[in-house]
């Protein structure tokens, strides 16, 4: 994501607030690059001494001691979450102090983006350079579906399974129609009629997770319901068979490290009331063709 300068807001060279628009955007700046290098003390000498940050939680940080040591807490894990912000307007309420709309994008570790609008208060100080007075943070998480599946983004690409004689070919692809990310699975078993199942996952905004549907040549469907867990993701599925018999399972997804396999795993799972034994199959990534081009991520469309 680019920061957007917020001298465009005012492009007029006659503008009078052109010096100090220039000198906001600097500080913008600096905040991002201050929270991506983990410099939690520059960040609070953003700040007026007595400065503040009102949480969505509705917790007021206040204060540049305890704005460094916020910073300091939220940069303590192993990797660090990168920030980007876009500015949207400026309101000059003195020629000294101006009030600030922006969003504010956090790509926390696991890839997930989180967007917040926010309103902050700037003013200038005696020396001319500008400083945060007080920075209200919206509660509501705007950032769109496409951004929400960039975590399941290593999925894209071809996968095989082997197990007992079977073998399925797995195929990811970001969608052509909106922000899904599309799939088709293939098994071949030696002297039968070859099975296929399509998939679609997307963003759930009313459970802040994800959602996929699974459908079989056959005629049966599934719908999943994710949850990220500490090793990957949880999957409380429901659906029908081609029979009309109601389907149940609990399925994981724990991608190795590598991203190159991950195991998918079944448990608690019954047909038509009926328990079917637990069971797990290690999925392989395998190379794309040497002709095949790379598929767009959802930003790029």
């Amino acid at each position: 994501m680019l920061l957007l300068s917020l001298a465009s807001a005012r492009s007029q060279d006659a503008d009078p607030n052109k010096a100090s628009l220039e000198a906001l955007a600097a500080n913008a700046q600096a905040y991002v690059n201050a929270h991506n290098e983990g410099n939690a003390e520059a960040i609070a000498k953003l700040f007026i001494p007595e400065g503040e940050i009102i949480l969505s939680s509705g917790e007021i940080v206040s204060g540049r001691p305890e704005i460094q040591q916020f910073y300091t807490d939220l940069f303590s894990g192993e990797k660090r979450p990168r920030a980007a912000l876009e500015a949207g307007s400026v309101r000059f309420v003195t020629p000294k102090l101006a009030i600030e709309d922006g969003t504010l994008h956090v790509t926390r570790p696991t890839g997930e983006v989180i967007s917040h609008h926010y309103t902050s208060t700037q003013m200038q100080q005696d020396d001319g350079s500008w400083l945060t007075a007080s920075i209200r943070d919206e509660i509501e998480d705007v950032a769109p579906a496409s951004e929400k599946l960039l975590p399941l983004e290593w999925l894209i690409g071809d996968w095989i399974i082997e197990k007992n004689g079977l073998r399925t070919f797995l195929t990811f692809k970001w969608s052509d129609d909106g922000p899904f990310i599309d799939g088709k699975a293939v098994t071949e078993m030696a002297g039968e009629e070859n099975t296929s199942s399509t998939y679609r996952i997307g963003w759930n905004n009313n459970r802040d997770n994800y959602i996929s549907w699974a459908f079989d040549s056959f005629g049966g469907h599934m719908i999943s319901q994710w949850t990220k867990n500490s090793s990957g993701w949880l999957l409380r599925t429901t659906g029908v068979t081609a029979d009309g018999e109601v389907n149940h399972s609990t399925q994981t997804i724990e991608p190795d490290p590598s991203l190159q396999h991950y195991t998918w795993s079944t448990r608690d799972q019954t047909i038509g009331g009926n328990s079917l034994p637990d069971g797990s199959v290690r999925v392989v990534k395998r190379p794309p063709d040497a002709d095949e081009t790379t598929e767009a991520k959802p930003s790029e469309k």
